[in-house]
């Protein structure tokens, strides 16, 4: 899947909606989170800024990212925080580490 998503500042989020959105998709880190985005998909995922900045949360560390940066990521708690007041564009390639899976 390749997705471009819009951060907007983090004080501008709702955070009781996205709650309820990262809940729907079954991703939402319950667990102590250290952030309100922070989730865990099935996923490795290629995460590109285009434009502006963001930081890069881990369950440990944080990272910032600005345009050209890329971080790869697998099947790992992590979240998204905006602390620049302006918004970031970022690319996302993400491939199902669970396609052809047997139950």
């Amino acid at each position: 899947m390749l997705r471009i998503v819009d951060f907007p500042p983090d004080e501008s989020y709702d955070t009781e909606e996205l709650a309820r959105f990262l809940d729907e998709h079954g991703v939402r880190d319950n667990d102590n989170a250290r952030h309100f985005w922070f989730h865990k998909t099935q996923s490795l995922d290629y995460a590109i800024v285009l434009e502006g900045e963001i930081f890069a949360l881990m369950d440990e560390g944080e990272t910032l990212m600005r345009p050209g940066d890329i971080l790869i990521q697998r099947a790992t708690n992590h979240s998204w925080s905006n602390r620049s007041g302006k918004p970031c564009r970022m690319a996302f390639v993400l491939l199902d580490l669970e396609h052809g899976a047997k139950d």
